[in-house]
């Protein structure tokens, strides 16, 4: 699609309780004093660098774009203060998909902005792209997952800290809030805090699997909440506000020792460890290489810690399903193990079993194949049409005595195999020698016997 004037008329507050119109001047022709090639390696972070100068500044700017395949184009304007037309500079950009950045820039407002501040200001930018200026700071965020409290600090490293709120529910079980402090970096503030959505969402994924934690982002919401009077008689039903606040925030990063340590427990891989909660746990633990398990997927190249997260989305997406959506919950943990395998055309016919043959163990992958439902078959059976082998549509039975419990046998073994895959993948850095299992028409008389594939992933 070419370049279009846009129509609409967007406002925005100009500081001073009026609103100031953003206008689209890509079309604008006239005198423009500053033309500006900025180079493809360096056009992503060039308005990057201009949000955060103009930040420093104490500015603030606004911005009209259009976004399109083929190339993406848009009005930015600088202001050096608040008020309905300050001194200006209108900036127009427009950058072909994957290629160098054209700029132009002309003074404006009343008072008109001087030439030499514009430059002045072009000139500064280009400074902080050269020496790749950054900002170093602290953010925080509070986390939420639903089980046993987190009560003490857990450092990933000694820029990432995950530590325990003021507050618990009365109850050993319940909704929980884990505190994230981080010192990041990034170019400006709003770098800073895209860099720190971004380490939240890798954290989230990795404790999704290496802790078996549905974790969310703590948020404020409406929602029913229900009064009792003091006979237990619910009394009335309104719709308030919910969501945790910290009573005692901490502003600056936290210093190592000012809450005790999380609890931890040893683990011989590829075990996990103790499961279900036993009478001697009254909080979370964490395995005892959790650390390390951290700092190997910091370690990963780009390419295979994007591998781990698509893998581990598929994990958190099974989580998010349990236990309404139970035949989804089996399909996404096949799909997480399924991501696991090889890049490349060679391993695109491998399927879940290769995988647990490779990270785990052939007899673990026969094992799975002999169940009466099979975690490959019930992945395909839903996710092309559909199927719910968990009984989804049908009544629910408290207490029926002729339940089939085959399914929730599949579901112990499996999502227990599928999490020590992940883990696996991620202590092997990915690389890892691929067994194919034969295949066999009926799993009920396969062999363990299988044959190793010759070659490093």
């Amino acid at each position: 699609m070419a370049k279009q004037k846009s129509s609409a008329q967007i406002h925005v507050a100009d500081g001073t309780g009026g609103m100031r119109q953003v206008a689209d001047l890509r079309f604008e022709t006239g005198v423009w004093p500053i033309n500006l090639v900025v180079p493809a390696k360096n056009a992503e972070t060039w308005i990057a660098h201009l949000n955060a100068e103009t930040e420093e500044r104490g500015w603030n700017s606004s911005s009209f774009s259009q976004l399109d395949a083929a190339e993406n184009s848009g009005t930015l304007s600088v202001n050096t203060a608040n008020g309905p037309s300050p001194a200006t500079l209108d900036i127009t950009w427009e950058r072909p998909r994957g290629k160098e950045l054209r700029i132009r820039a002309r003074p404006s407002g009343r008072p008109v902005m001087s030439l030499d501040v514009a430059n002045e200001f072009i000139n500064a930018i280009g400074a902080r792209v050269r020496t790749g200026k950054i900002l170093r700071a602290h953010r925080q965020a509070l986390l939420t997952y639903d089980g046993l409290p987190w009560k003490g600090e857990l450092w990933l490293n000694d820029n990432l800290r995950l530590g325990p709120p003021s507050k618990h529910p009365d109850s050993l079980l319940g909704p929980q809030i884990l505190i994230v402090d981080a010192i990041m970096e990034g170019i400006g503030s709003r770098g800073v805090t895209a860099n720190f959505q971004k380490c939240l969402l890798e954290l989230r994924i990795f404790l999704g699997f290496v802790l078996r934690l549905k974790i969310e982002m703590s948020k404020f919401e409406q929602a029913w909440v229900y009064e009792v009077n003091a006979e237990g008689r619910v009394t009335d039903c309104k719709l308030r506000n919910i969501g945790y606040v910290e009573l005692s925030p901490q502003a600056d990063f936290p210093k190592i020792g000012c809450a005790p340590p999380v609890a931890r427990r040893e683990v011989t891989r590829p075990d996990l460890g103790p499961r279900g909660i036993r009478s001697d746990m009254h909080e979370i633990w964490v395995p005892g290489d959790i650390e390390e398990l951290w700092r190997s997927f910091m370690a990963l190249p780009p390419t295979k810690r994007d591998h781990l997260l698509r893998a581990g989305n598929a994990y958190s997406i099974a989580q998010f399903m349990w236990p309404d959506q139970r035949t989804a919950f089996a399909a996404f943990l096949v799909v997480a193990c399924e991501t696991l395998k090889p890049i490349g055309k060679t391993s695109d016919r491998l399927n879940v079993y290769d995988v647990v043959a490779s990270l785990v163990s052939p007899n673990e992958a026969q094992g799975l194949r002999q169940l009466a439902f099979q975690p490959q078959q019930v992945r395909s059976k839903h996710l092309h049409r559909g199927e719910l082998v968990a009984g989804e549509l049908l009544p629910m039975i408290s207490d029926d005595h002729f339940r089939d419990p085959s399914f929730d046998e599949m579901l112990g073994i499996f999502s227990r195999i599928s999490r020590i895959c992940l883990i696996e993948w991620l202590r092997l850095g990915g690389k890892y020698m691929v067994v194919r299992l034969p295949r066999e028409k009926n799993p009920l008389k396969a062999s363990t016997t299988s044959r190793a594939v010759s070659r490093s992933v």
